[in-house]
């Protein structure tokens, strides 16, 4: 709450000194906040579980939480858009856009969905989407607890990587 309340007050102070609807300037940065709670839509889960799909299904399901977290992050961040379908599909982030997979995953998705049934692949990335989505930034390895939330970044090769897990490099 008290994070809610400081971005708040930012937002305000901001749009006094430029002079621009403090309405606007609320509204953004309660998006951002609100973007912690454990609430999410049936389109979002689809989403999520479609990327972690094409990015980290052969992964380890640490590392396909990992992938979803890495999404969430971006949603929180300033940087980033505030929607999980926006940050997926902005320009040049997630090459299975550019490349159909994600496409190709989404109808997948549906078509499973519609029968009420789920492949191993699938409902081990739901799984991990339904526990990002939640809110949960930690992965599992080797018992341990590995906080991911600082992390906006990862692929199969990565300058200046913080954190390797399975075939994927995080920063």
């Amino acid at each position: 709450m008290k994070k809610i309340v400081t971005v708040i007050v930012a937002g305000l102070m901001l749009c006094m000194m430029l002079s621009v609807s403090c309405e606007a300037a609320t509204t953004k940065a309660t998006t951002k906040a609100k973007k912690t709670e454990s609430e999410y839509t049936a389109k979002e889960l689809r989403y999520m579980t479609s990327i972690i799909y094409c990015e980290a299904r052969g992964e380890s399901y640490a590392g396909q939480k990992a992938v979803g977290i890495v999404v969430m992050n971006r949603v929180r961040s300033n940087k980033y858009p505030d929607e999980i379908k926006d940050v997926i599909y902005q320009r040049g982030q997630f090459s299975p856009v550019s490349n159909g997979h994600m496409k190709r995953a989404l109808k997948l998705y549906d078509a499973q969905n519609k029968k009420g049934s789920f492949d191993d692949a699938m409902t081990s990335c739901m799984k991990a989407a339904k526990e990002t989505l939640s809110g949960s930034t930690t992965v599992k390895v080797n018992g341990k607890e590995k906080q991911m939330k600082k992390y906006l970044f990862f692929s199969r090769h990565i300058a200046n990587a913080k954190y390797q897990l399975g075939a994927h490099q995080f920063k």
